[in-house]
């Protein structure tokens, strides 16, 4: 059975004959959000029929209270993440029997049931499925439709103004009881398309007389656009770990901005400023782009819920800064045309958004159409391309004054030349921008060339240092801090002219060391001190090569000598002085020597047997006297090492029998014994070893 069949019984079996008025010319319907997720709202409101006045609320309380007790309305109720759902479910129901509910949830099998028994209308799955949504709203809507006329035109019209008197109950139980049997034709008719049956959704009548446009289509992709003409094309600088640290933290307020709905109010604070400044700091970001994107798609949607609700002002400021963030949105073409239709109406706000938008040149156009057509006064044009002056200069200088401090956080302080922090400011005073309005950012960029020209100074880069005081010069800075400066690197040429005279002198000083053998010492009138001081002055002079690897070589010996005489830290403070000289073939040699000394010394002495080791004194044995005079007999085995001089060092008992009794005097034995040193390669070495000493009673 269709749904107009069950319909036609319905009416048939009212007390009335034949269905309201209500029925045959539909009214436009209330349609809520109940939602917190600001992600949620575009994609729903994108979607919504003209026929549909959409509004957002944040939980099922705001909605009961947004409404008038027994209205009809669409809902749309995001129930991810409700503890009690059936419990909020019957808080919407039993609110107004005129309900027609829609359920968004991510858990489809919990809703099966609410369907079947017509307590929803249908549900719809979160991530949103466009085509489910299409066709769910389509059944609301006329369910919502159907409920209004059988409940009645007066009490619907009554409890849409919030006045009247209300519906007897039982006739209200009535109607629930009607739109229950309403709900039970659509389960069944929904099911007979799922079986593969044709199902086409009921029709939304779209009235043309109210110059509603069509559900929006999705919007193009944001493009990429220029900040000015007059700058150059920034995307490709890469910005500074400290830019994305900025550029990441105004993405996060925008974010925040957008859950707070602060869109585009206040200005300095709203999502649209935030996410613009972070596209100031970094072209490239692909979160700022997409979320002025979503931005676009929520104004959007505001457009179409305001005009319906004839807020002309919200509709046209929302309009204009959409167009802002994409001026080529097929979407805004439905909107100014609708919007043309009603302009006598309007009068001079549309042009009054354009301009509070930004959007100037659109701003020039309407102004010049208005003239045109005679719609505005000629005082009231005055104003408004006065206001639009005004705007534009502000526009232009605060967009400059915002590159500047982004050029400072990039440190584009003077480079490029045509994309920097100098520039930008230039710029600024040419648009407009006053000294006050200019100081904080004259402060720091003065601040800032002052301490990079000392560091050129330091350097010894006075070229730069000059250059950079032609900067301080040109944006401003007081000739007295100039020339307090140019004095300064006045000073610095004189000293760079004086050590050059001095490198001849340098490079006689170290040979005269070398050859006197003071290469490293004493440390500030040696041979490598003043090498260095040559490197420093005269990085080119031809007699550098040859001398650095004199000194290198020497070095080298020296190490190597300290490392044969078992020197390891005075070896290896001597290859790290070498290195600093450069790389060699000995130095590389002397430094693996080093490394297997270090390797050996860490693995502890090699072990050889003790009859292999020379006694040098003889093994004595103080028997343990409590253990002679009960004839008691054992033996200890220890571990010990034999140092280079051939004393016994690092002594261990490993075992002994019986436990405890001979290990003193055994350990006492050992200690006292002296070894003839054990040779590698010609030298003394420690080597460790183990003996086991017996104890035995004469018989």
């Amino acid at each position: 059975m269709s749904l107009e069949a069950v319909r036609q019984q319905l009416a048939a079996a009212a007390p009335n004959s034949g269905l309201p008025g209500a029925l045959r010319k539909k009214p436009k319907l209330p349609a809520f959000l109940v939602t917190g997720d600001e992600d949620l709202w575009p994609q729903i409101g994108a979607q919504l029929p003209a026929k549909l006045t959409f509004r957002q609320v944040d939980s099922v309380a705001e909605l009961l209270r947004a409404m008038p007790l027994d209205a009809p309305a669409v809902v749309l109720w995001d129930a991810r993440g409700c503890a009690e759902k059936s419990a909020e479910l019957s808080r919407i129901q039993s609110h107004s029997a005129a309900l027609a509910t829609l359920v968004l949830d991510d858990d489809e099998s919990a809703w099966s049931s609410a369907v079947q028994h017509g307590q929803i209308v249908a549900f719809v799955p979160v991530p949103v499925d466009q085509g489910r949504l299409t066709t769910a709203l389509a059944g609301a809507y006329e369910e919502a439709n159907a409920r209004f006329a059988l409940l009645g035109e007066q009490f619907a019209v009554e409890g849409l103004s919030g006045g009247g008197r209300r519906m007897p109950k039982k006739l209200i139980a009535a109607a629930v009881a009607i739109c229950v049997a309403i709900a039970l034709a659509l389960v069944l008719f929904r099911r007979g398309a799922e079986d593969g049956k044709p199902a086409t959704p009921p029709p939304i009548a779209n009235d043309s007389s109210s110059g509603a446009p069509a559900a929006p289509e999705p919007a193009s992709p944001l493009p990429a656009k220029e900040a000015d003409s007059t700058s150059t094309d920034s995307s490709s600088t890469a910005p500074s770990s400290a830019s994305e640290e900025k550029v990441d933290a105004l993405v996060d307020q925008a974010q925040r901005a957008m859950r707070d709905r602060h869109f585009i109010e206040p200005p300095e604070g709203s999502a649209l400023s935030l996410y613009r400044n972070a596209l100031v700091l970094d072209p490239s970001s692909g979160e700022a782009r997409q979320g002025l994107q979503r931005l676009a798609e929520v104004l959007l949607a505001r457009v179409q819920s305001a005009l319906d609700e004839r807020q002309f002002d919200a509709a046209l400021q929302a309009l204009e800064n959409a167009r802002s963030i994409d001026p080529d949105d097929k979407r805004l073409a439905a909107f100014d045309e609708r919007i043309a239709k009603m302009r006598a109406e309007l009068g001079p706000a549309e042009v009054q958004a354009a301009i509070n938008a930004q959007n100037f040149d659109r701003a020039s156009q309407l102004i010049d159409q208005a003239a045109r057509a005679k719609s505005v006064s000629e005082p009231k044009l005055n104003q408004l391309r006065d206001e639009l002056r005004r705007h534009r200069l502000d526009s232009d200088a605060g967009r400059l004054v915002a590159l500047i401090d982004a050029r400072m956080q990039q440190d584009q302080l003077r480079d490029p030349p045509n994309d920097s922090a100098v520039y930008y400011l230039a710029q600024a005073r040419k648009a407009g921008a006053t000294s006050t309005e200019l100081q904080s950012q004259f402060r720091e960029l003065s601040r800032r060339l002052m301490q990079a020209a000392r560091a050129d100074i330091e350097q010894q880069r006075l070229d730069d240092a000059d250059r950079m005081a032609g900067d301080l010069r040109s944006i401003g800075m007081p000739l007295s801090q100039v020339a307090g400066l140019q004095r300064d690197i006045g000073l610095a040429r004189a000293r760079a002219s004086a050590v050059v005279k001095e490198q001849p002198r340098f490079l006689e000083l170290a040979r005269a060391r070398l050859a006197q053998g003071n290469v490293v010492a004493p440390e500030d009138d040696s041979a490598l001190h003043y090498l260095n001081q040559l490197k420093e002055t005269d990085p080119q002079n031809l007699a550098l090569p040859q001398l650095s690897k004199a000194v290198q070589a020497w070095i080298v010996a020296q190490a190597r000598a300290a490392l044969d005489a078992s020197q390891t830290g005075q070896a290896e403070s001597l290859l790290q002085v070498a290195a600093s000289l450069g790389p060699s073939p000995e130095l590389d040699g002397v430094r693996d020597r080093l490394r297997n000394a270090a390797r050996l010394a860490s693995a502890g002495p090699q072990e050889v047997a003790e009859a292999s080791l020379t006694r040098v004194r003889s093994l004595s044995i103080d028997y343990p006297l409590n253990a002679l005079a009960q004839q008691i007999e054992g033996q200890v085995e220890v571990a010990y090492v034999v140092t280079p001089k051939g004393a016994v060092s690092d002594l261990k008992v490993l075992s002994s029998t019986p436990p405890g009794v001979f290990d003193k005097a055994a350990a006492n034995a050992v200690s006292r014994l002296r070894y003839k040193p054990a040779l590698e390669g010609g030298k003394p070495v420690a080597v460790s070893t183990k003996m086991l000493v017996k104890f035995r009673v004469a018989k």
